[in-house]
């Protein structure tokens, strides 16, 4: 039997229909921003394309609502700001790790009075008596203890303690620990710091090599370094290559993953 133009008229529209609601399709996409020597609080993170914003937390983290194409800009006095574009891959990862750079303020004019200094640094640092002060000249106590970031304090503390303890007179339950686990926030939270090492990571790899670097020497597209950056953090080889701290082989590595990551454009 055929279709008459109205039922033909009626399916194109209802395609069309979920081709619209497929493109303003939302997610929350949760990211870390990097900053060397820079607060990470409170740094400006707004979708111009929905008028939605936030701010990050104490750990650079933030998490915001997206969809496909926004536009992200992340800003701060201290700052240069940044702008993204929302890629499918972006999407699909539902996370994104963002370096930023400090803001250059040049100073006008700078004089130097005391100590009868010069000016001239390859002059003056003869003279000067440097004493570097830190917890381990110090003496301090523990100054080699590794601090734990917020997720893994927040870990240990919704998972401290024993299933059930046994006591002379009967037994405990942990139900703070039994809630965590099946309402999956210890799960949730296991995972955030896998992530969080795995941004840190890539972290490293950006400050050895600024964006200019890697899009100027490498060719990739600017609105296409973070795909890169994914494409790199998907090789087996990536986290042991970070590691070894070799610059020279990072570098190699990039070169080689850049060949096949525009080939695949």
């Amino acid at each position: 039997m055929r279709k008459s133009a109205k039922e033909y008229l009626v399916i194109l529209i209802l395609f069309q229909a979920m081709g619209m609601q497929a493109q303003d399709h939302q997610v929350t996409l949760e990211g870390n921003v990097q900053v060397v020597n820079s607060e990470l609080a409170g740094i400006h993170v707004q979708n111009i394309s929905t008028k939605r914003a936030t701010i990050t937390d104490g750990y650079g983290f933030f998490a915001l609502a997206v969809r496909l194409s926004d536009t992200v800009v992340f800003s701060s006095v201290q700052l240069k700001n940044k702008e993204i574009i929302i890629t499918q891959a972006i999407l699909e990862s539902k996370q994104l790790l963002v370096p930023l750079e400090e803001a250059e303020n040049e100073l006008q004019e700078v004089v130097v009075m005391p100590y009868n200094l010069s000016g001239d640094l390859t002059k003056d640092a003869h003279g000067l008596k440097q004493s570097v002060v830190s917890s381990s000249t110090l003496g301090l106590p523990n100054t080699h203890v590794v601090k734990m970031t917020y997720n893994e304090r927040k870990l240990l503390e919704a998972d401290r303690g024993t299933m059930i303890k046994v006591l002379p007179l009967g037994f405990a339950i942990n139900t703070h620990k039994i809630l965590n686990r099946i309402s999956g926030r210890t799960k949730m939270l296991k995972e955030r710091i896998v992530r969080e090492e795995k941004n840190n990571m890539v972290a490293q790899l950006m400050a050895y090599y600024p964006d200019s670097i890697i899009t100027k020497n490498l060719k990739i597209p600017d609105l296409q370094l973070h795909e890169f950056v994914y494409f790199c953090e998907t090789d087996e080889n990536f986290d042991a290559l970070l590691k070894s701290e070799d610059q020279l082989l990072v570098w190699e590595f990039l070169e080689r993953k850049s060949i096949v990551f525009l080939k695949t454009e």
